[in-house]
């Protein structure tokens, strides 16, 4: 202690000017026998202060390591052999492994810096050699899991610092992994296993970088100190691929932390490795239908390497070729064909590679704006939000480009200008250039690059404007706004230099038809394309938008008004914002809520007379709405004291409209059952009904509430002079408004929004102290009302109305009082007061009500972390409600138990995680938190054990599910472990079914250990006796089986097969409850049915291939368990199912391994005695034969006449439905394999099938059965037709494609239409269409009904759609890619024939003819165009707009895509039926809609609705189309149309389409 304060008063180690140099120069003054012990004093002070809060420990590090470093260096041998101590590198290593794991610190580096001097320099070589040791040791223990330190970061940041310094080379890496794992020297230890550790760890965020750097740093260490052994591209992508292949979701972190890493430090090795995988990869060969591992890396090397800069820009030459100075390029056709690619990652991946560059004003090669320009509309129409989001980033990057390359070419343009001038002005140099040849336009050349990327913004700005047409789908929609957003933001359009046309691009945006198409949008059935455009229109100049915006926002108030519709009224509301915000005068911004507020008040007088009127045709949810979007544009402003008195004038009075609408629809949110509920004195009106009614009254409220949350979100303005507030007086009327609603409203939605006001009320109540400097006083008073709500408010709802709210509400403002602690407090005493059912008729709870306000509390994200140190005594207030007499308060107590659960885990746990349970692995609760949990638990299980009446039937279940559910998910604390297993135990022999299989999965989470075999065994020798129990046990046994397959394999196989199979003999010999239980032999059939499944994955596993396992046969599958003598055997239609499907599932491994089933499997039998066992019995085979086709072909044979037999003997639907769908699966299977025509049916068995489907009873699911077996079943037909061109060959083609193309229609269901597509997937990939007989026109109803299914609504059947073009186009491609791609096949195919003409121009005008008609006879069902309008123009002003049903298909796309189509058609020399009726269709519209556009369009006209708008441009894509073959009639009425539509106003896009200017 003397010394210490000796060093404290001379030193001052712990001030900040403290010198490590002067401490050494004195502690080298004292005695040699002292210096020792003075320098571990003062390494002691300094470690410790190193240690200390991480803000502080980074300064103290690089102290105590100068110190210990200089004393190293000392001539003094004390000081020198203190330096050089054992214990001195031990104590410097724990402190980095600990301190690096928490916060990593770049002083920390020092540390290791020192400990390699340590072990290199070390004047005893042995000491250093031990340290070595044992440091290398520890660390590659933490990195193997062999340690029980959790420092695996700090741990790979040591040993690659160790590798990167020479400290040790890799072979010493795998000796001290051999020595930790104790393997012997015999066995041979290879890098796989350590480095698959690693990659094991980036499942872990924070620890990625550190493994990655590790990573690369073996990748790039030589193995010694010869630099010609190290690891090669080929050694990196075993490790790469394994890693990838084990975990799919490595993709992001190998990308981030291995490869571009990689990149930066070994360049040519990496570019070898990218050409590598271009071997390997298969997305651009034949058979690219899926992506694998391969192509996965590759692709992930090329994007890494783009943004690194060693892949350039994509080039037409063929293959990937290595570059000058070290580069590769993608060859620009490889990367098209991965644009396209169905699967969402390489797109995205190829996206990333096409735009991504280091640099951001390098120009992009012109094949990248081609490809560009081709595959942008397919990204931006994409439904999948996380491409388009990706999409999105990459646009952002590739704006940011495009615009620093302009700028960069404009300059270095206008220099070789100049230069160019200043030569010409020469007379010596004039001479020479002109010698010269002049520079072609090429890409090298800046002027032609700088032409090319002025004409892709004009190709972009132009590709965005066509995306906002009304017809267009949400994705488009939004995207285009989010781009155009970004184009905006980026600078791009607003005149880069002065020559460029980016001065053009910018007015193209500020054009008529821009604001037109941007200004509908507001009107959007979307949110958020509503906020977007609304943004993007704040974004342009005001004196563009202003012109249109007055007009824009009369029409939209009116159709608001006409349908009361929410979308259209939050419309009108953006609308009115853009006003205010726009207008340039202040005087000007306040007029528009004046006038909004004087038609609001007139609104809700004429409801104060007649509500009935008011809901029907006078809204005022869309004023309250306009109110709040101005009141938030003119809040944090700063006025005039006359302003302020005019903003304080119109605050007052919204606030009294909010009054006056809560004191007239209060009656009717206020009802017990408001959904239903309509007064009495509105019964008689005539169009009034309760939705209505609910409707305008929810509305009012959700709106009005919102509307005073953003009056006081000015309250934190409050005294600040010139900034607008609520007076104290005001801001407390707001508070009690809304106090008084959540203490009344029953509707739902209404106090969800009520509430978020009331809380911000809570919350800024600190800003309005009161006179005595009492902040709380507000609070303090609606803390009380509250507490009386709940002892005086009825019982109405389970979940207490809007009490809750207000108790979290009051609680969020985090005030001293009323404190979470005492509210808690309070309400637990209220919830455990007793209550009976003879005392209360179930209305008057309070104890309902605090439950749910705890409840609440627990799932606030404002309070569940303060109110986490009460949880374990709420858990035992929720299980004491369960013991309570009244079903009320038992299902509050149930409700709270379940969000203390959830609390205690979280809620971002996969639904998949939580049916699975515990992994053995994983911590999922810090058990040490809650120490008082285990108790709890324990109780709560012993009170299901007790025999009162309260823990009886379903009231057990209420009491035990909650404590088992957490000992299932979580895994066993390890206080009362045993006592806890003997209880969960206990419920196996409940005699209720769900206790047991509940307790049966929870028990498993005790037994996910080495040796789980021996408590088995004991469970199922106890449970003889119980029927119950034996259940119980047997279901343990078989939840524990299928538990460890998933997480601990090697656990199950060790006792495969020997000790499972004696296990399971066991069981079957001990007699007793066994025989007797219909239930437990259920059971034990599934676990053989198991244990003969595991055969293949422990075979996989084996390290003796030749090891044959014998198959389990099941129980009494010898005896014919079907057959009708046998009968009392089989006592419950449970165990006759499970025994069913273990005979099936052992016959399928039968027919695996010897070609034929058992004598045991009796299908007839079954159907004939029971339909649900033949079901059960038909659905094992299916499952258990699905995947793959047998090794023995003759399997696929057997299964396919099992179907055929199986639809011929019976009529019950159900089992033919799952006959014919695995006969689809398996002539799927075969069709490909030779030699197929020994397993394929014959014709006549196909006809004889056909007919006798056709003859029995139908269902929809049989319906759809058939539909999907019968593209297998023709395609069958087809392969084996000697004479392709047989007319009934062409006549079943077509009856098929027609019946094919009525599946597909957009009114059926999704698995009619599915049944359908995949019907044609699988016919297209059998049938080759190459033969002379392919262009029959007998294809085209199929093939038509193929590129339907392409623009169908759904994900899943545009994805099997565009699967089943592949065989065709020969490429696996994205929908919309297909789509464009089989156009131009059929053209190709079928261009010459009528038929497909005919077809051609029905798409042009929309005319959804049958795929089955043919010939010219499809142009005589057509509606004329002027029809087309008259119905289209009809306004719908119903509150609930009934959806399309296809949201996908764009209306003005297919019609341009078939225009495409027809303009490439030879032209018949003959006289051409199609062609004169398609010019007579339209020029008929032309006229009709050039009379219509003599009534004024403009925004938010006639033509902004998509009916109308689709139809329009049908009729002048058809006019351009019919113009451009030189027809004059059209020419003219087309002309006549776009002079009459520029005068009148109609919308730019439609003119656009005529190609005039």
């Amino acid at each position: 202690m003397e010394t210490m304060e000796a060093l404290d008063k001379f030193l001052g180690i712990t001030e900040t000017s403290f010198n490590p140099k002067q401490a050494v120069a004195w502690v080298e003054k004292k005695p040699p026998t002292t210096q020792a012990l003075y320098a571990k004093d003062i390494f002691q002070e300094l470690f410790q202060s190193a240690a200390r809060p991480k803000q502080s420990s980074g300064n103290a590090c690089v102290k105590l390591c100068g110190f210990i470093e200089l004393c190293a260096r000392s001539a003094s041998t004390p000081l020198s052999k203190f330096a050089f101590a054992e214990e001195t590198a031990w104590d410097l290593f724990n402190f980095f492994i600990e301190w690096n794991e928490q916060d990593q610190h770049r002083s920390m580096r020092l540390v290791l810096d020192f400990l390699k001097l340590f072990i290199s320099n070390n004047p005893d070589p042995e000491v250093g050699k031990v340290i070595k040791t044992r440091v290398l040791n520890d660390t590659i223990s933490m990195i193997a899991l062999q340690s029980t330190r959790p420092s695996v970061k700090s741990a790979m940041t040591a040993l690659d610092h160790f590798l990167q310094k020479k400290l040790l080379n890799l072979p010493d890496v795998l000796d001290i992994y051999r020595h930790v794992h104790r393997i012997p020297s015999s066995q041979d230890v290879t890098w796989d296993e350590f480095i698959t550790k690693i990659f094991n760890w980036m499942d872990m965020q924070y620890v990625c970088p550190q493994a990655g750097k590790l990573l690369v740093t073996i990748f790039t260490s030589p193995w010694s100190e010869d630099e010609e052994t190290r690891f090669f591209p080929d050694s990196w992508h075993k490790f790469l691929r394994k890693a990838l292949f084990t975990n799919t979701e490595l993709l992001e972190p190998i990308k981030l932390y291995v490869l571009v890493p990689l990149f930066k430090s070994d360049r040519t090795q990496s570019l070898a490795y990218v050409n590598y995988l271009f071997t390997l990869q298969t997305l651009t060969s034949k058979d690219n239908n899926d992506i694998d591992v391969n192509s996965v890396l590759w692709l992930a090397t090329l994007e890494a390497g783009k943004k690194v800069g060693v892949v350039d820009e994509p080039d037409i030459e063929p293959g990937i070729l290595p570059g000058l100075h070290g580069v590769t390029r993608v060859q620009a056709g490889v990367l098209e064909d991965i644009l396209g690619h169905s699967s969402h990652e390489a797109r995205s991946s190829a996206v990333s590679i096409l735009i991504a560059s280091p640099s951001t004003t390098k120009p992009y090669a012109a094949v990248a704006l081609k490809l560009l320009r081709k595959h942008l509309p397919a990204f931006h129409a994409d439904t999948d939000a996380k491409f388009r989001y990706d999409v999105l980033g990459h646009s952002r990057n590739m704006i940011k480009r495009i615009h620093g390359a302009i700028v960069s070419l404009s300059r270095e343009h206008e220099r070789n200008f100049k230069k160019a001038q200043k030569s010409t002005n020469k007379p010596g140099l004039a001479g020479n250039d002109q010698s010269k040849s002049p520079k072609t336009a090429t890409s090298t050349d800046p002027h032609a690059a700088l032409l090319q990327h002025e004409a892709f913004v004009h190709w972009y700005l132009e590709f965005l404007k066509q995306e906002l047409v009304p017809t267009a789908s949400y994705q488009r929609h939004i995207t285009a706004l989010k781009a155009t957003t970004l184009v905006l933001n980026a600078g791009l359009v607003s005149g880069a230099h002065d020559e460029c046309s980016t001065t053009e691009a910018a007015f193209s945006l500020t054009d008529a038809t821009w604001v037109r198409s941007v200004m509908d949008l507001i009107m959007d059935p979307f949110d958020d394309v509503r906020e977007a455009a609304a943004s993007l229109l704040m974004k342009l100049p005001s004196a563009i938008v202003v012109d249109e915006l007055e007009e824009f926002c009369t029409r939209a108030n009116a159709l608001a008004s006409k349908t009361a519709r929410a979308d259209h009224s939050d419309g009108v509301a953006r609308s009115q914002e853009l006003r205010c915000s726009l207008a340039t005068a202040q005087k000007d911004k306040l007029i528009i809520p004046e006038k909004l507020i004087v038609e609001l008040e007139a609104k809700l007088s004429a409801a104060e007379k007649d509500l009935a009127l008011a809901v029907l045709e006078a809204p005022v949810h869309g004023n309250f709405a306009s109110l709040r979007y101005i009141w938030e544009a003119l809040s944090g402003g700063k006025y005039s004291q006359q302003e302020l008195e005019t903003l304080n004038s119109l605050q007052i009075r919204a606030m009294t409209c909010c009054i006056r609408i809560w004191q007239m629809v209060r009656h009717v949110l206020c009802d017990d059952s408001p959904e239903g509920h309509l007064p009495e004195e509105l019964e008689e009106v005539d169009g009034l009904d309760t939705k209505d009614v609910l409707s305008y009254s929810f509305r009012a409220i959700h709106e009005s509430s919102n509307l005073l949350r953003a009056i006081i979100s000015n309250a934190r303005y409050h005294g600040i002079p010139g900034f607008l507030s609520p007076t104290p007086g005001d801001f407390e009327a707001i508070g009690r408004l809304t106090f008084d609603e959540l203490s009344h409203l029953r509707h739902r939605g209404a106090f969800t929004t009520v509430s978020q006001t009331f809380t911000s009320c809570c919350q800024l109540v600190k800003f309005y102290p009161t006179p005595s400097g009492d902040q709380n006083f507000l609070l303090d008073q609606w803390y009380k009302g509250t507490l009386d709500c709940i002892y005086a408010q009825v019982s109405t709802t389970r979940r207490s109305a809007g009490i809750p709210a207000l108790m979290v509400g009051v609680l969020s403002a985090n005030a001293e009082h009323p404190s979470v602690q005492t509210a808690i407090q309070e309400l637990r005493g209220i919830a455990q007061k007793p209550a009976r059912t003879l005392d209360t008729d179930g209305s008057n709870l309070p104890q309902v009500h605090a439950l749910n306000c705890l409840n609440n509390i627990s799932k606030s994200s404002y309070l569940s972390k303060r109110a986490e140190i009460y949880l374990t005594e709420c858990f035992k207030l929720s299980t004491d409600s369960l013991k309570s007499e009244v079903w009320a308060i038992r299902n509050c107590g149930l409700l709270l138990l379940r969000s203390l659960i959830d609390c205690l885990f979280g809620t971002s746990e996969s639904k998949i995680s939580m049916e699975a349970g515990w992994d053995g692995r994983t911590t999922k609760i810090s058990w040490h938190k809650f120490e008082a949990l285990p108790a709890v638990l324990v109780s709560l299980l012993e009170m299901g054990q007790q025999p009162s009446t309260s823990a009886k039937g379903s009231e057990t279940a209420e009491a035990v599910f909650p404590a088992l559910d957490i000992i299932r998910r979580a895994g066993p604390p390890g206080q009362l472990k045993d006592q806890l297993y003997d209880s969960i135990a206990w419920y196996l022999g409940s005699h209720l079914w769900h206790v047991r299989e509940i307790a049966a999965r929870t028990l498993c989470s005790f037994l996910l250990r080495p040796g789980w075999i021996d408590p088995i065994r004991a469970l199922l020798e106890e449970s003889r006796s119980s029927a119950n129990r034996l259940h119980g046990a047997l279901l343990t046994f078989k939840f524990l089986l299928e538990r460890l397959l998933d997480v601990m394999p090697d656990q199950l196989t060790c006792y495969y097969p020997n000790v499972l199979v004696s296990v399971l003999e066991e069981v079957s010999t001990q007699g007793g409850s066994f025989h007797t239980c219909s239930e437990a032999r259920a059971v034990y059939c599934e676990i053989v049915s198991f244990v003969n499944n595991l055969r293949v994955f422990a075979a996989a596993s084996s390290t003796d291939p030749s090891v044959e396992h014998a198959l389990l046969q099941p129980i009494s599958m010898s005896t014919g368990m079907l057959d009708s003598s046998n009968q009392e055997h089989f006592s419950s239609a449970l165990l006759s199912s499970k025994q069913g499907q273990a005979i099936a599932g052992y016959s399928v491994l039968e027919l695996f391994n010897h070609g034929k089933t058992p004598e045991s499997f009796d299908l007839g039998s079954a159907l004939s005695s029971d339909i649900n066992v033949a079901c059960d019995m038909l659905e094992t085979l299916a499952k258990a034969s699905a995947g793959s086709l047998p090794s023995h072909i003759s399997v696929s044979q057997h299964l396919i006449r099992i179907c055929l037999k199986t639809c011929q003997q019976t009529d019950a639907p159900e089992p033919q439905i799952i006959a014919l769908e695995m006969l689809a699966q398996h002539l799927d299977l075969v069709l490909g394999k030779q030699p197929a025509e020994l397993i394929l049916p014959t014709k006549e068995e196909i006809c004889l099938l056909w007919a006798d489907l056709r003859s029995k009873s139908m269902n929809p699911g049989l319906s759809d059965a058939i539909i999907q077996a019968s593209g297998p079943l023709l395609a069958v037909v087809m392969i084996q037709t000697k004479q392709p061109s047989d007319s009934d060959n062409k006549s079943w083609l077509r009856s098929w494609g027609t019946m094919m193309g009525d599946a597909g229609l957009a009114d059926k269901a999704f698995d009619t239409r599915m049944a359908a597509i995949e019907s044609i997937r699988s016919f297209s990939s059998h049938v080759s269409l190459s033969s002379q007989t392919s262009t029959s026109t007998a294809h085209l109803p199929w093939l038509l009904a193929l590129y339907d299914a392409l623009n169908d609504d759904d994900d899943e059947i545009r994805d099997v759609a565009a699967a089943a073009t592949a065989p065709l186009l020969g490429k696996s491609l994205v929908s919309m890619e297909a789509g464009v791609r089989l156009l131009a096949w059929l053209g190709q195919r079928f261009g010459h024939t009528n038929e497909f003409r005919a077809h051609v121009a029905c798409r042009m005008i929309g005319h959804s003819s049958s795929s089955g008609s043919a010939g010219v006879n499809v142009i005589n069902e057509w509606s004329s165009a002027e029809n087309q309008l008259f119905k289209a123009m009809v306004f719908d002003d119903a509150l609930f707009v009934v959806e399309e049903q296809n949201l996908y298909i764009d209306e003005v796309r297919e019609a341009q895509r078939w225009r495409d189509i027809f303009a490439a058609l030879p032209t018949h020399q003959e006289s051409d039926a199609v062609l004169e009726s398609l010019k007579s269709w339209t020029v008929d519209g032309l006229k009709a809609t050039t009379k219509m556009a003599e009534t004024d369009d403009g925004p938010l006209g006639w033509t902004s609705k998509p009916e109308v708008f689709a139809i329009c441009a049908r009729i002048v894509i058809s006019g351009a189309a019919l113009a451009e073959r030189g027809d004059t009639e059209v020419s003219e009425a087309l002309r006549a149309f776009w002079i009459k539509g520029t005068e009148f106003r109609v919308h730019g896009q439609v003119l656009g389409m005529c190609g005039l200017e």
